[in-house]
């Protein structure tokens, strides 16, 4: 892991992702990760997860500890009244976020909102699809589940294309609890799980076994 360090405007603007970084981004970007980005201010990169799933955090942030000023942070909250602890990251204001901020986030009434735009087939690969998979991904019929209940229906439609088309997968569009989330069957897991087991921690591998 880089030491972490304070630098000045010139050294963080020097700061650029490479093309490994970019698509670990982009896989968090698809399942639990967020950009924020204040007026005229850069983007930063956050990450939260269980602090069961510390050792997949930690991995994330060997990965980007370059791109942060701080370590990791504990905290914790109340969910249906019981306490839950949770382990969170964040990265420096960097402008080599913008432009994964421009593919993933549109301006609605003062609010930047996560959206999925078809320029992401450009950008996805099976790196993405690892960390897509192990943030957001259950076991199913011994296939995927792909949890994508924070975007829309026409997102979640646009995303499964780019996996139709991209991919050559015959991944499914099933609704449940009032959500719509995409479904790789066994078939294509199969297909695809060779390109993508290298890209995963040994803590969510149970997830494609």
């Amino acid at each position: 892991m880089n030491n972490i360090s304070k630098i000045n405007h010139l050294e963080r603007n020097m700061i650029k992702l490479t093309p490994r970084i970019i698509s670990i981004i982009i896989g968090l970007l698809l399942s639990d990760g967020w950009l924020q980005k204040r007026y005229h201010w850069n983007p930063r990169l956050g990450l939260k997860q269980s602090i069961n799933n510390f050792n997949y955090l930690w991995n994330i942030f060997n990965e980007m500890s370059y791109l942060c000023s701080n370590l990791p942070y504990k905290g914790k909250s109340i969910l249906r009244g019981k306490l839950f602890y949770n382990i969170s990251f964040q990265t420096r204001q960097l402008e080599c976020l913008s432009e994964i901020f421009n593919l993933f986030y549109i301006n609605v009434d003062g609010i930047n909102k996560k959206t999925i735009k078809y320029d992401l087939i450009f950008n996805i690969d099976y790196r993405v699809i690892a960390h897509w998979i192990m943030g957001d991904g259950s076991k199913r019929k011994k296939g995927i589940i792909l949890c994508t209940d924070s975007f829309s229906i026409k997102e979640v439609i646009l995303l499964n294309h780019i996996l139709i088309i991209k991919f050559n997968l015959q991944s499914t569009i099933q609704k449940e609890k009032n959500f719509y989330r995409i479904y790789i069957n066994e078939k294509d897991l199969n297909k695809i799980k060779p390109y993508i087991f290298p890209y995963f921690v040994d803590h969510f591998l149970y997830k494609i076994s």
